[in-house]
């Protein structure tokens, strides 16, 4: 695909949304696959459009989880528009699910025997904007959150977690943010889980490794139960345990 540098500019300047850019909080949130959008030039990747409603294109809920957090806790946050079909922020290059050629076995026409031009060219369009942000907003930094959602079920398996904490080390910001989120969710019955449903420590996770572990900054990834975000008052509400948990956090050591 061939498209002119004009055009390249504006795609790259729709593939990211940051939030609250001018924060009091040295916190910045990040949610790697917010929105199921894809760059018009390639229309659906010839699936049926269905398939963007679904975990396959994005994290359900996720995207009004971080906003809310952004504006409860005065921090910053980077959201990703373009849909992880097109291209995974969160994955390493390397990795097939960075512009995966099937949806659990259900072929994406558009993502296969791409060249390597327009590999550079997707990069150009949907990789390079969410990371000059992320590094925009660096300086200053004393952690790091990436906000997930996740399918209650997967491969025939219930996962009996409701917000999971996942973490590669585990140092005293992201103890202290486990218990306090254990505490707030005890009083709404809600099953919390280290390293549930994914655990960090035997996967990768490009984006903290790349930005926050690499850079000596705390950090950890909250996954939420998609069928708690079934919709923006859910999402709100669970924005605001998250928020009230993490306050007592960032607060005393920030």
């Amino acid at each position: 695909m061939i498209l002119a540098n004009s055009k390249i500019t504006q795609l790259a300047s729709d593939a990211v949304t940051v939030l609250n850019p001018k924060r009091k909080r040295p916190l910045l949130f990040v949610c790697e696959h917010a929105g199921a959008e894809i760059p018009s030039p390639w229309k659906t990747l010839g699936l049926p459009p269905v398939f963007f409603d679904t975990h396959f294109a994005y994290d359900k809920g996720a995207a009004e989880v971080t906003k809310f957090l952004a504006h409860y806790m005065d921090a910053t946050a980077i959201s990703s528009r373009y849909s992880r079909i097109f291209l995974d922020y969160n994955r390493y290059p390397d990795d097939w699910e960075k512009i995966r050629p099937d949806l659990g076995g259900i072929p994406v026409p558009g993502n296969t025997m791409i060249s390597e031009v327009e590999k550079s060219l997707r990069y150009a369009i949907a990789e390079e904007p969410v990371t000059s942000a992320i590094l925009k907003h660096l300086p200053g930094l004393k952690a790091m959150i990436s906000i997930h959602s996740f399918s209650p079920v997967m491969a025939g398996k219930f996962r009996d977690v409701d917000i999971g904490i996942l973490w590669k080390q585990n140092t005293d910001f992201v103890k202290q943010i486990t218990k306090a989120i254990i505490k707030h969710s005890n009083l709404v019955d809600l099953r919390v889980a280290e390293n549930k449903p994914y655990d960090w420590r035997v996967l990768n996770a490009y984006t903290l490794e790349a930005h926050a572990i690499t850079n000596g900054l705390p950090c950890c990834v909250i996954e939420v139960n998609s069928e708690l975000l079934s919709d923006l008052r859910n999402a709100q509400q669970i924005g605001q345990l998250l928020g009230d948990a993490l306050k007592t956090v960032i607060v005393s050591n920030f």
